[in-house]
């Protein structure tokens, strides 16, 4: 089987030229326990009686999904999602770039529709989001019925994964083995533009790839850090020189004002993104101690609003909403009160009407959609929050 695969990986050499240089830096390992294949960044792993059942065209369509599955950084990005979850959300995820490519996939490969054009994390929200309105309603059902003895011993099964896993890379040189398929995602695609061989669809992606990653959390707390305005002050004399009858300005740092984060309850939010949201006011609300913490929930109006002071005890309420989205409500509220915040986090996917004007204080947007899909806010940061 191995033969039968260098030779598929040669063809995608001469016809997909991107697929088949990337095709090149995976060295080939055969693996009876794997059920189908796996690919982890460095190696491509087989099942030789899966690679049996499959025509030609099906391997050739398999080698290039695994391509696309380090091109696009799966093999670097799970961290601590659950594996099979992130197998299925990564196979959404590059399937319709494979079948637009002109390739064949193996028979019973993941398609869906809701996914075209959602990354592997977006996606893997989607899923467990799926999953939780399920177990709600599955509750619900419970609570309405007695469920029957065939019921009750009957769980649906989960959807495996027809081409395989995602295995993440284990070397302790990752940073560096990532970064060199970035060059070769790059390399490749010039290569391949070059004979006009690259598929439009798959710009998008070597867009992505050469991007770099950020950590929401990393800009959300450094943005909230500069509202905490540090300066000289000779009301505390720096200490340090006082022995030698010098009196010089100290470092003196005021306390930060209210703090304002604005949770979309518009639905459009996924429930475990609105928990990691909510941690991290917590976590910022410790860090700064700001006056007041000041949460509001809008979908096309304020829905909720919950005060805590700076020594209080953070217990937000569930998430109130579900309407549309309008993102003048919390901004207008807060002037009716009178309240000018050191700052304002705005979670959001960004997609509804703005304030007419920029407020006087900075605004940060933390969208849940890709900020290439979206149009720029008026006036704020924005970063992207993926969970």
């Amino acid at each position: 089987m191995r033969d039968r695969i260098v030779k598929q990986r040669a063809a995608l050499v001469l016809s997909q030229p991107f697929f088949g240089a990337l095709a090149l830096r995976l060295s080939l390992v055969e693996d009876p326990s794997c059920e189908t294949l796996w690919v982890d960044g460095v190696r491509l792993g087989y099942n030789a009686d899966y690679v049996a059942t499959l025509d030609d065209l099906e391997l050739r369509g398999a080698l290039a999904h695994e391509v696309l599955h380090v091109a696009n950084g799966h093999c670097w990005r799970m961290g601590a999602r659950d594996q099979g979850r992130w197998d299925e959300a990564c196979d959404y995820a590059v399937n319709p770039l494979v079948l637009n490519a002109q390739f064949k996939l193996p028979q019973g490969s993941l398609l869906d529709g809701r996914f075209l054009g959602k990354s592997a994390e977006e996606i893997y929200s989607m899923l467990r989001q799926d999953s939780a309105d399920k177990q709600r309603g599955d509750r619900a059902g419970r609570e309405s019925s007695q469920p029957t003895q065939a019921q009750a011993s009957s769980a649906p099964s989960p959807v495996s994964s027809r081409c395989g896993e995602v295995r993440q890379y284990a070397g302790g040189d990752a940073a560096a083995v990532e970064g060199e398929w970035r060059v070769a995602v790059s390399q490749a695609a010039k290569a391949a533009k070059m004979r006009g061989a690259l598929p439009g669809d798959l710009e998008h992606l070597v867009e992505a790839a050469l991007s770099p990653s950020v950590d929401w959390r990393a800009v959300l707390h450094r943005f909230a850090s500069q509202a905490a305005t540090a300066d000289y002050s000779w009301r505390a004399p720096n200490r340090r020189y006082l022995h030698l009858g010098l009196f010089l300005p100290g470092l003196h740092s005021e306390a930060v004002g209210d703090a304002v984060f604005v949770r979309d309850s518009s639905g459009s939010v996924f429930d475990e993104t609105q928990r990691q949201f909510a941690a991290e006011i917590v976590a910022v609300h410790e860090q700064l101690r700001p006056a007041r913490l000041i949460v509001i929930d809008c979908d096309s109006r304020v829905t909720q609003v919950q005060v805590f002071e700076r020594d209080e005890t953070i217990d937000l309420q569930p998430l109130k909403g579900g309407g549309g989205t309008s993102f003048r409500p919390p901004f207008a509220w807060l002037e009716r009160e009178g309240i000018e915040p050191a700052f304002l986090v705005y979670l959001t996917d960004l997609l509804g009407a703005f304030p007419p004007a920029a407020p006087p204080y900075p605004t940060l947007w933390a969208s849940v959609t890709p900020l290439d899909r979206v149009a720029a806010p008026p006036f704020g940061e924005t970063v992207p929050v993926i969970v």
